[in-house]
């Protein structure tokens, strides 16, 4: 068969197997998949040899602030460093200025995307208390240009983003239940942080561990419990983001034998580092919800090697440097969010498969397969497969690195993993047969991405 790219002896890994087979692409899509690599006559062939092959990473949850404050990402820096870390397709949150709550919010971060993307995208809907009227169209209308699923928060998180209370939540689990579209969420329970907050306040505490004190495990356990119930009532498809707690996986486990349509996300900050960090980088390991214990740490690690969490998303969220260094001496003056969407897949790789035993075909669901399916992107993303998109993740399981600042492609090179000794590395990435990565540099060019539009909704597997 004549093809444009021929992967030939890599090790392929999927979701449910492995093979030592070869993989075609024309037009940028998987046409073949070989035992001989001699029946592929390909204009480019790239050797694998000695590297695992494993199907596209999709980061679902990143923010690049574009369009709005731009001066701490935006959609080429944030995307370069996507390649960098393995990710093909990323599904970029709605907390922009204007937030993507409406068309027109949303028609603007398509053009910002279009131009600028390294790699194929996604996009979020979001809701805010104002999305209340006129909840059905507004849904609608986003879903119509490409929204995958719609965001909200059960407490503060930013200003142009704000909270929406229970009687909103009800309202619009409901309608989107009734057209079988699903709503992303950050719970903590907003009244117990507030609280907590003030008391610290007016204690003068401004030390790292007095934010990890203002949002206690319950608040983020009972905002999953009040949420899951929510869903249950209504039908609703939940989808739980930035899950920290192995408590919340209790619930999500329990939650799904009972038939609900519950799925939950974590981060790889939760994996990666622990409450400790907090003393050490202070507000540069400042997240919400935060750090938690080694042990809390540990037992997430279990509901992620035993397939209770879902997905893997980096909550890619930079900030200046200077803008971080504002909590050195009060904590409370640090923006909330961390960097991660470029180092992802290494610690799971690292932590996961060589610290913890985590097979590959696990890495493929939580990083790819299970993401594509929840978000409705399966199976143009998400598998390796004749007809799928030739988006490839290519990676060296054995090679040892250090993880650095210098080395990050963020707009601003920081990373709370600076330093970390890691197993694992990406060599190559590959969007629909082009090789936008290839370690050591970034060989995509801005606009080559593309906004990959969710499958009907009949079609998606949740």
């Amino acid at each position: 068969m004549n093809v444009d790219v021929a992967i030939v002896n890599g090790t392929v890994v999927t979701s449910q197997l492995t093979a030592q087979v070869h993989i075609g692409i024309r037009d940028g899509i998987i046409r073949a998949i070989v035992d001989d690599a001699r029946d592929l006559r390909a204009h480019e062939r790239i050797d694998a040899r000695g590297l695992i092959v494993l199907p596209g990473v999709i980061d679902p949850h990143c923010h690049f602030w574009d369009p709005g404050p731009t001066y701490r990402e935006d959609w080429e820096t944030g995307t370069r460093s996507a390649a960098a870390g393995g990710v093909t397709t990323t599904i970029e949150m709605p907390l922009s200025v204007p937030p993507t709550v409406d068309a027109s919010s949303f028609r603007l971060k398509q053009e910002r995307a279009r131009e600028c993307a390294v790699v194929d995208y996604a996009l979020w809907g979001g809701i805010v208390p104002e999305s209340i009227e006129g909840l059905a169209e507004r849904l609608l209308e986003l879903r119509q240009l490409g929204a995958v699923a719609y965001k909200a928060f059960m407490c503060w998180s930013a200003t142009e983003f704000p909270p929406i209370d229970d009687g909103v939540l009800l309202e619009a689990m409901q309608e989107l239940a009734r057209h079988d579209l699903m709503l992303g969420l950050h719970c903590e329970n907003d009244a117990i942080i507030m609280r907590r907050e003030a008391v610290l306040h007016a204690a003068g505490r401004k030390d790292p561990h007095a934010f990890i004190e203002s949002r206690p495990e319950i608040a983020e356990y009972e905002a999953i419990q009040r949420a899951i119930a929510l869903a249950e009532v209504t039908g609703a498809k939940l989808y739980i983001v930035h899950m920290s707690l192995p408590a919340g996986a209790d619930l999500i486990r329990q939650a799904k034998l009972r038939g609900a349509q519950v799925r939950a996300e974590t981060a790889p900050r939760y994996l990666a580092l622990d409450s400790s960090a907090m003393e050490r980088q202070g507000p540069f390991s400042k997240c919400s919800p935060p750090l938690r214990s080694r042990e809390s740490q540990e037992r997430l690690w279990r509901e992620v090697l035993n397939g209770t969490i879902d997905t893997l998303g980096s909550d890619h969220s930079t900030f200046t440097w200077e803008e971080k260094s504002a909590g050195n001496e009060d904590i409370w003056q640090a923006p909330n969010g961390l960097p991660d969407i470029q180092t992802a897949l290494p610690i799971v790789l690292s932590e996961g498969v060589h610290r913890r035993a985590m097979s590959l075909h696990r890495v493929a669901a939580l990083c790819s397969t299970n993401v594509a399916r929840i978000f409705g992107l399966y199976p143009q993303k998400g598998t390796i497969a004749v007809g799928s998109d030739g988006d490839l993740t290519l990676v060296d399981l054995d090679a040892e690195w250090r993880i650095n600042n210098e080395d990050m492609l963020y707009k601003h090179a920081w990373t709370p993993h600076d330093g970390m000794q890691v197993r694992g590395k990406v060599e190559r990435t590959i969007v629909r047969g082009q090789t936008v990565y290839g370690a050591p540099a970034v060989r995509g060019a801005p606009g080559y991405g593309q906004q990959v539009m969710p499958v009907a909704m009949s079609q998606k597997s949740f």
